[in-house]
């Protein structure tokens, strides 16, 4: 059984989603083109997209949104 790892209640609000999937894809293209040494998929990834992916929530929709390892601290990623 996989140890439970808590997300954002705000990707639950309905009305979010939409601006959360934008968000992803703006993150995935702006990661792409900014950090050409990281590929998704390799290790590491998950952080850098995690933090593009905060910066466009934030300066683009003034949302604050929190990484699985922001709300997970004692969990390893990658």
């Amino acid at each position: 059984m996989s140890p439970h790892i808590d997300h954002d209640p705000i990707e639950d609000d309905p009305k979010i989603r939409e601006i959360i999937a934008a968000a992803d894809k703006e993150a995935e293209k702006l990661v792409k083109k900014r950090f050409k040494q990281v590929k998704k998929g390799q290790r590491g990834y998950c952080h850098v997209f995690w933090g593009v992916k905060q910066q466009v929530l934030r300066e683009k929709y003034k949302i604050e949104w929190k990484s699985p390892s922001d709300l997970n601290p004692d969990t390893r990623y990658d």
